[in-house]
């Protein structure tokens, strides 16, 4: 009878194998030979800086409250524009119908299944100065517009699917029957804002980049029935946001009244969009005492994990991104996290969220190499993706709990005979 053998080839390790490592068919961890370790991090939760809104594909409007981050309004600014650069005319022998907005919808927060009806209340505004010239006049996320006296509408409104219609008062009729050129018309109908009504938590993201995103006007004339005119308000047109904030009663107050710069991350870390906030870890510790130890040490590979905080994993960003700090203040993307500019990254890798294990994953293997060859940390900031036009948010665990943020990498030490 043949006799089997079963040759195990051992790996140090500095800690104890985790199966929450890797949640695809064959962990990456298996792919390289070396000794595990885990960085021990510093972290807090700071204010995001205030963001550039003018020009994106996708803009979104209304409010949300919750004992982590208080309260939050956005409010979308757009401009009306006509369908050709020669002009409009729509004076003589005229009659208006009505007049429709339609807004093509990208993501509603809180998050409903499709075709679920889902109410709102919302408000469209006349603007009182030009959203834009030559040049944007507001271009950041802590800059609103006037407006004017004048509401287009103001009404609850059902959504299902992908796209909510809303007809205009009649006041409305008087603004767009023009008779100018393309720039004087935006001058004259300066825009519009929308909102939601105080009564109505919910965000809902606009497609910019939809051509079917547009202000319809149904008219008739002496001598013929049943024409429209089409207005821009899609990509083609100036567009920005304006979002608000009100923390007070919420553990990340001190930020907003400036008695701190920033909320320690030992228990929870608070990652908003819409200009609230981001995570800023630390490693400088850790990399001096590293450096010392293993001065010729090499990476093979590194993963940022990010546990959730709280149980419901219902309501989440898509994806967190990752930013790193230079000596001179500015920031870049860590590469190696980043689906866009490193697309043949391992998938599952990018930032997005992990359900069996309840965590964000990000792969930072050159970020970590980079670190350790300096022995300098600037920083690296997390921050939700798409924080101009989503309204959802993550709370992380601490670097103090029993199941923390952390870098697990793998190395080997150089040969230097």
């Amino acid at each position: 009878m043949g006799l089997l053998v079963l040759l195990v080839v051992p790996v140090a390790c500095t800690e104890e194998e985790s199966t929450d490592l890797g949640v695809e068919l064959q962990d990456p961890f298996t792919f390289y030979k070396g000794t595990r370790d885990t960085v021990q991090l510093t972290a807090c939760t700071i204010l995001d800086d205030s963001l550039w809104t003018a020009g994106y594909e996708y803009g979104i409007f209304g409010n949300y409250r919750n004992i982590f981050f208080g309260e939050t309004k956005a409010v979308l600014y757009s401009q009306i524009a006509v369908s050709s650069s020669t002009g409009i005319n729509l004076t003589d022998g005229v009659i208006i119908d009505s007049v429709v907005m339609t807004l093509v919808v990208d993501t509603v927060y809180p998050a409903v299944p499709d075709s679920t009806p889902v109410k709102m209340h919302i408000i469209v505004n006349q603007l009182a100065e030009d959203l834009r010239d030559s040049v944007y006049k507001v271009t950041y996320s802590n800059q609103s517009l006037r407006e004017r006296n004048v509401c287009f509408f103001d009404d609850e409104v059902t959504y299902y699917a992908d796209s909510i219609r809303l007809r205009m008062r009649e006041n409305i009729y008087d603004v767009l029957r023009q008779n100018c050129s393309a720039e004087e018309f935006l001058h004259i109908v300066k825009g519009f804002s929308l909102k939601m009504a105080d009564n109505s938590d919910k965000m809902l993201t606009v497609d910019f980049s939809a051509s079917e995103t547009r202000l319809t006007m149904y008219y008739h004339t002496e001598n013929t029935d049943s024409l429209k005119y089409v207005f821009i308000i899609n990509n083609e047109t100036g567009h920005s946001m304006y979002f608000w904030h009100d923390y007070s009663g919420t553990p990340i107050a001190p930020l907003a009244d400036h008695t701190a710069d920033s909320v320690d991350g030992g228990r929870v870390l608070y990652l908003e969009p819409l200009g609230g906030t981001r995570v800023r870890i630390n490693m400088q510790q850790f990399l001096n005492e590293f450096t010392k130890q293993h001065p010729w040490a090499v990476v093979h590979y590194a993963e940022l994990l990010l546990p959730l905080a709280l149980p419901d994993d219902s309501q989440l960003p898509v994806r967190i991104l990752a930013n790193k700090r230079s000596a001179d203040g500015t920031y870049s993307l860590v590469t190696d996290a980043n689906f866009v500019t490193n697309p043949y990254t391992y998938a599952g890798f990018d930032g997005k969220y992990h359900k069996d294990g309840k965590y964000y994953r990000l792969r930072v293997t050159r970020h970590l190499q980079e670190l350790l060859r300096t022995g300098r940390d600037y920083g690296t900031e997390l921050y939700v993706d798409a924080r101009r036009s989503s309204a959802f948010w993550a709370l992380v665990n601490g670097t103090m709990t029993n199941n923390p943020i952390r870098i697990v990498f793998v190395y080997s030490e150089k040969n230097t005979q």
